[in-house]
């Protein structure tokens, strides 16, 4: 079964320099230990870029290998033997050859290895991890020839003869959520001097790809949304600008329009039920996985000083989920824990169903998913 690979999370640049002024305590040395391992491994990865291993004919239509591109995981092939077949959707059913593009590993895998190194940089002091991650954002975003363009226009391409559009779809903003945990960590490598000469490339780069998700047809699809692709659109939008312009009062103008008036349109106020994903074939994995998005805003509007917690909307999102899934022996409960655990640290564990939710995930048949060293660092800033 192995480690589930966690999901992207807010990461408060405040509790770090909390934990960074305490240093290791008995709660915490093993989250060092394992940071340290992770960081110096990841001196050995990549570099990364969409541009790798790519040939036709998996490539945009543009021609382009700049251009990142997926393919909608659902829609499979009507009759594989006809070249000119049309593709139909199967909700909850993966076609495996999506992997034949190798776009979305590469961002993922840039951005998981830059929070190791940015992470190790942070808190050991160790320039050789800041010299790498700035050796991999040069060739993932800088470089002419290997950085990705600054837009999503392919992502989810649906292939087929019944599609007539060029380009992707708004599902694929979900492709570039971990574009959140890049922005999130880049501040902290603005103590290093090897940084100074590309930080300005980065910012025009994440200044570009902002205005693709405010403008862009593609875009604008997903902001239109109103399940789990409309959350994490809010997030890429309200973390990057807070990249770029930490002062502005934009941030918390996106974040308090999501919680008054997006997220009570995704939820049964009575209930906590999400039913745009609940009927969904998978639905504890959409549950989690759009309550993950909401979480991650959640956290950040608490640093921007909006504390939506007081509100009972997360909690009840929350207990929806641990009330329908928890009792099941035979139910993997371990992807949806850490936003739940997230939300119980929130209120300091004032919740007993979501105690007793968390308790359960850590020792039921499928907890050795929550193993690893991936796992076990998030309690630096927890």
């Amino acid at each position: 079964m192995g480690p589930r690979k966690p999901e992207v999370e807010y990461i408060s640049l405040r509790k770090l320099q909390l934990q960074k002024q305490t240093g290791p305590t008995e709660r915490t040395k093993e989250a060092y230990k394992c940071l340290e391992r992770l960081a110096n491994n990841a001196l050995n990865n990549g570099p990364f870029s969409v541009t790798f291993d790519k040939k036709q004919p998996h490539m945009a239509p543009t021609g382009d290998a700049r251009d990142f591109l997926s393919y909608a995981p659902y829609w499979w092939p009507e009759n594989p033997q006809d070249p000119n077949t049309r593709y139909i959707r199967k909700d909850g059913k993966r076609n495996p050859d999506i992997g034949n593009v190798k776009d979305q590993f590469q961002l993922e895998s840039v951005a998981e290895n830059l929070q190791f190194l940015c992470l190790g940089y942070y808190f050991f002091n160790n320039e050789n991890y800041a010299i790498y991650a700035v050796s991999l954002l040069d060739t993932f975003f800088v470089n002419e020839k290997t950085r990705m363009n600054p837009n999503l226009n392919y992502a989810q391409f649906v292939r087929g003869s019944q599609n007539h559009s060029p380009f992707g779809r708004g599902e694929g903003v979900i492709s570039s959520r971990v574009l959140s945990r890049i922005v999130n960590l880049l501040p902290l490598l603005d103590a290093f001097h090897g940084y100074y000469a590309l930080r300005q490339y980065i910012h025009s780069w994440f200044d570009a790809y902002l205005n693709w998700l405010q403008s862009s047809p593609v875009a604008l699809e997903a902001a239109a949304a109103r399940n789990n692709i409309h959350t994490w659109y809010i997030v890429q939008l309200a973390s990057i600008e807070q990249f770029l312009n930490p002062v502005s009062p934009q941030v918390s103008n996106v974040l308090f329009r999501f919680f008054k008036e997006s997220l009570p349109k995704q939820m049964d106020p009575k209930t906590g039920n999400q039913p745009y994903e609940s009927k969904r074939t998978k639905p504890l994995h959409y549950l989690a996985f759009n309550l993950q998005a909401i979480v991650i805003l959640a956290e950040l509007a608490r640093d921007t000083g909006l504390d939506v917690y007081r509100s009972n909307e997360p909690i009840l999102l929350a207990t929806y989920i641990a009330n329908k899934y928890g009792p099941d022996e035979n139910q993997d409960i371990t992807e949806a824990v850490r936003c739940i655990e997230i939300i119980s640290n929130a209120i300091q564990g004032q919740n007993e169903v979501c105690r007793c939710f968390i308790d359960k995930a850590y020792h039921c048949k499928f907890s050795e998913k929550l193993g690893g060293p991936k796992n076990a660092i998030h309690v630096l800033w927890s």
